[in-house]
């Protein structure tokens, strides 16, 4: 029975879902949980044993830009995207609290919108860099409602595969284009390319942040602004307080994160980049994101135990509950820490180059 669903194409169910009058987001939600199931239940072993250990990479205070960093990045990424699709975090971010009454799919449409493409004011004509795209749906989402072209840049091609799959599918070739590329090396773009820039909790794997920032410079024309949604300390994070650094160490497996930076740790380094600094700021209404990293949690935590059941009647593979543990693992925690103000993943900056 469970693989029959898994072998279901997408089509089929959309047609399905569609005709019992689900509305679009349902069914686009419904057939991008199926596809990314199907991916990881036929996922190769090596894969699973390749993602299981990237998460050393965690347990480091920066990444040095070594051949075998870039590799564990490439792992962990090339699972976690199928991960993260079977909720709502698809795209790989928890958002900022935009209206506390919606969900993390409807927050995440609204940052895009009115925090990313309105403040950066993208228009039809605008050429638009997104540094660290992931499966390119931030990227398609910003086109569609801006009008503007947008090339993402990531290091894994496996994810760069099915944006442009889906960029085909839903016939947005001429506004969205994707590029490999390891954003510690030199941007491969030439001078003055693009009219705005933005990056999405991806800055946690830089190596030299001026030495980036100055890349960025060089791409963005003069007037082009810059948003960056990111990971940061709070000033109630306490180096020497135990309590605090169990959190971290829990947090960042969770968040995929090695470099714990305070804010002043990128606007710095953008200012000697050549930057204007327009904005740095938490992005969430009341300044904690935990309402949406609750729904997350409780979502992952009910599938995990779903999937026990299922494998203890050997219905799926064990793969699938053991990527769902290390998945789920202290989520609590990060509920915790935003809640004691110590970190977050909703700090915003907009700068400008002038």
């Amino acid at each position: 029975m469970i693989r029959s669903l898994l072998t279901l194409s997408p089509l089929v169910v959309v047609v399905a879902l569609t005709t019992w009058g689900v509305n679009p987001e349902m069914w686009y939600r419904a057939t991008t949980s199926l596809t990314a199931l199907k991916a990881i239940y036929t996922l190769p072993e090596e894969h699973v044993s390749e993602f299981l250990d990237s998460y050393k990479l965690f347990s480091q205070e920066h990444v040095t830009g070594k051949n075998r960093e870039a590799e564990n990045t490439v792992n962990y990424y090339k699972v976690l995207n199928h991960l993260c699709a079977v909720g709502e975090v698809e795209k790989m971010y928890i958002p900022p609290v935009m209206d506390p009454q919606l969900g993390i799919f409807q927050n995440q449409v609204i940052w895009e919108e009115k925090a990313v493409a309105d403040k950066l004011d993208l228009g039809p004509s605008s050429k638009v860099l997104d540094v660290g795209c992931g499966r390119g749906r931030v990227a398609h989402h910003i086109a569609s409602y801006s009008g503007a072209h947008v090339t993402g840049l990531n290091i894994d091609h496996t994810q760069l595969k099915m944006a442009r799959e889906y960029a085909n599918i839903t016939e947005m070739n001429h506004r969205l284009n994707f590029v490999h590329g390891n954003y510690n090396d030199p941007l491969p773009f030439e001078d003055e390319t693009f009219d705005a820039l933005y990056q999405v909790q991806v800055l946690t794997y830089t190596v030299d942040p001026v030495k980036l920032f100055k890349e960025m410079y060089r791409v963005l024309k003069p007037g082009a602004k810059l948003s960056f949604l990111d990971y940061v300390q709070l000033p109630a994070y306490n180096a020497s307080d135990a309590k605090h650094n169990e959190l971290l160490l829990k947090v960042k497996p969770v968040l995929g994160a090695v470099w714990t930076p305070k804010p002043t740790d990128f606007t710095e380094p953008l200012e000697k980049a050549g930057f204007k600094i327009l904005l740095s700021a938490d992005a969430s209404v009341g300044g904690h994101q935990y309402p949406l990293i609750e729904k997350a949690d409780f979502f992952f935590t009910r599938i995990r135990w779903v999937l026990s059941i299922l494998t203890k009647l050997r219905l799926i593979p064990q793969h699938f509950m053991t990527l769902f543990e290390r998945l789920t693992k202290d989520g609590e925690a990060f509920v915790e820490a935003d809640k004691m103000g110590l970190f977050t993943t909703s700090w915003q900056i907009i700068a400008q180059k002038p």
